[in-house]
């Protein structure tokens, strides 16, 4: 690979080459047998992107609405744990992340303190999805969804 990572297969290689063995494993694994890891690897080599040439590409804007919030690119970062595998300040850096670049990050209640990622979110303007799994007595992290629903609105 030379320069930047321009496609997934390099940004796995490079992400092989600068993170810890475990935490490489955690991320570029899947859950028990990972059969559904498996499908999906196999259905994006399925997808067929027919490149078009001769095109002017210099000014180009992928901007659209996502979940009622303009967002600079149809990119959503998914809710999912253990984001200090990949940097010290964890969920922060991904929501820091997701604002520099103004897409919308997912929060998995998993995560750092939700409200220190709330505070985070509202002083640097970030569009913030929540993904809500509750437990059978539907008692957690009431308070923390009713925060977050009311900072996503």
């Amino acid at each position: 690979m030379a320069g930047e990572p321009v496609d997934v297969n390099e940004f796995e290689e490079l992400a092989r080459q600068v993170l810890p063995k475990i935490s490489y494993d955690f991320f570029s694994g899947g859950a028990e047998d990972q059969h559904t890891l498996k499908q999906n690897i196999e259905a994006f080599h399925r997808i067929i992107i027919q490149p078009t040439i001769l095109v002017d590409v210099s000014r180009i804007d992928m901007s659209t609405v996502i979940l009622s919030h303009k967002t600079s690119a149809p990119i959503m970062i998914a809710p999912t744990m253990m984001h200090k595998f990949a940097h010290p300040e964890g969920e922060i850096a991904t929501a820091r992340g997701a604002a520099s670049c103004n897409v919308i990050a997912g929060l998995s209640f998993t995560c750092k303190a939700v409200r220190v990622i709330q505070n985070f979110v509202t002083y640097y303007y970030s569009q913030l999805s929540l993904s809500s799994y509750v437990n059978n007595d539907f008692s957690c992290f009431a308070t923390d969804t009713v925060l977050l629903f009311f900072l996503c609105q």
